[in-house]
């Protein structure tokens, strides 16, 4: 006999899960918004070059982003199939490949920072600031390669509370930390406050990884051993890399396209830099709920497909269709709300806060597509491992349609900031349709674990 699913229950548990998820990309979106607040009482310098610095950060964590993806995807379906000994072996590959790819980009920062900013600007006191920046933040990177992935697995796990609470000890120290450096210990250096805030951040995530070890001896999440890390079975690892390569391929096509674009911004002038600095980090700070809502659905679908409960894994991924529209239209309201607290506290030039009010109603209304597009493409469709398609649509939208326009539309046509950066902002939109009659083929309804021969078929037939 089937067993019941029970609707009104799955919603409870999704909402259970959501919310340490979104607190905790909140509190992160959080110290990204004080940084930035904090760094404008310093020096516009000092933003746009942490901005722009920031950059190199942001390619390394598309590495972990498609690297975690990979690891929850199969230890979601894996953590539905009872089996906790192939999850160990999931996080150790996770860990592999994640610490060398972290010991790269710490060598890259550390020892040609000045290489590295050029890539982004020719300014030469943005070069200075952001190569300072990036050389006391390179430890960081050696931490997160290890963070990163155990806190993905335990929230592929449903231990998104425990997480959350590991991800928010080291937040709110990163912010703490930032604030003595910035107010107490530089208050009148632009240079060593912002060196000072890099290193913040690489203390705050050495404190995260050691809770993490805490919350492993404590039973939290799964506890890989060096064997788990060096091992060889080629069947799970061929599996892991077909998961993780087009999301990772995925991440890093978007997010190179995304610091094409900020290079393309940081070309024009520093008061765009600013401006999108400001807009772009309010974003994402009330966009946190609808990351967060992919995330918890991704996981239980994930769990449903691990069981063969194409039905109702079908259905769940109905509510978040629907689910993910509501909440981008309502973040998008939000950050409009912000303009007026914004006026009042953030202390930009006339002309950056100019650009900065045009730039807020062009994210208002990206919330919709990016909410729309995030929670389907890397929640939904990641939960049964399609995760090619995501690859295909971002390529497509991002190089062959954005960038060629926006650069046209910037160096060649010479139109006005605020209307490069519309152009630059269309993404979401361009993909939406796509996305939609991906949807509605379910070609997502996979089991991934092997546990029901002729899965695959029976999700089609749905």
């Amino acid at each position: 006999m089937e067993k019941k699913f029970d609707r009104f229950s799955f919603m409870k548990v999704l909402w259970k899960l959501m919310l340490p998820i979104v607190l905790q990309n909140l509190l992160s979106a959080v110290v990204s918004t004080a940084d930035v607040l904090m760094l404008t009482h310093v020096s516009q310098t000092a933003l746009s070059a942490s901005s722009l610095a920031g950059q190199v950060t942001f390619v390394l964590t598309l590495f972990y982003f498609g690297l975690s993806t990979g690891a929850s995807v199969l230890a979601a379906q894996y953590w539905g199939k009872g089996d906790a000994e192939t999850i160990s072996r999931v996080q150790g590959l996770a860990l592999r490949y994640s610490c060398v790819i972290s010991f790269l980009f710490f060598l890259a920062a550390l020892l040609m920072p000045d290489r590295l900013m050029c890539l982004f600007t020719q300014d030469d006191p943005l070069i200075a600031y952001g190569a300072g920046y990036l050389r006391f933040v390179s430890v960081s990177y050696l931490m997160m390669g290890v963070s990163q992935m155990l806190l993905a697995v335990m929230k592929s796990m449903e231990q998104t509370k425990i997480s959350a609470q590991i991800s928010a000890a080291c937040l709110l120290s990163n912010i703490v930390l930032n604030a003595i450096s910035i107010y107490v210990l530089f208050p009148n250096d632009p240079y060593k406050a912002l060196c000072g805030v890099a290193l913040s951040t690489s203390l705050a995530r050495i404190i995260e990884v050691k809770l993490c070890q805490i919350a492993l001896k404590n039973g939290n999440g799964s506890k890989t051993a060096f064997r788990d890390v060096l091992h060889t079975d080629s069947q799970l690892r061929r599996d892991f890399v077909k998961c993780t390569l087009p999301v990772q391929c995925n991440y890093l096509i978007w997010g190179c396209a995304t610091a094409a674009i900020a290079a393309i911004l940081g070309h024009i002038s520093t008061e765009v830099v600013a401006a999108n600095s400001l807009a772009s980090t309010l974003r994402n700070l009330v966009i946190v709920g609808c990351g967060g809502f992919g995330t918890a659905g991704s996981i239980l679908i994930g769990k449903l497909l691990g069981q063969s409960d194409y039905d109702n894994a079908k259905w769940a991924g109905k509510r978040v269709f629907a689910g993910s529209l509501l909440l981008g239209a309502a973040s998008g309201l939000i950050l409009l709300l912000l303009y007026f607290p914004c006026r009042i506290l953030v202390p930009l030039e006339e002309s950056a806060f100019a650009l900065f009010q045009g730039m807020l109603v062009i994210n208002a209304v990206y919330c919709i597509g990016k909410s729309f597009n995030s929670s389907l493409v890397g929640g939904v469709f990641c939960a049964g491992g399609d995760t090619r398609f995501g690859l295909i649509c971002d390529a497509v939208s991002m190089w062959f349609v954005i960038l060629p326009l926006g650069y046209l539309s910037a160096f060649v046509w010479r139109w006005p900031p605020i209307a490069v950066y519309t152009v630059l902002c269309m993404d979401e939109f361009v993909k939406l349709p796509f996305v939609a009659l991906r949807f509605r083929k379910y070609k997502w309804l996979r089991n991934l674990t092997g546990n029901s021969k002729g899965g695959k078929n029976n999700a089609e037939n749905l």
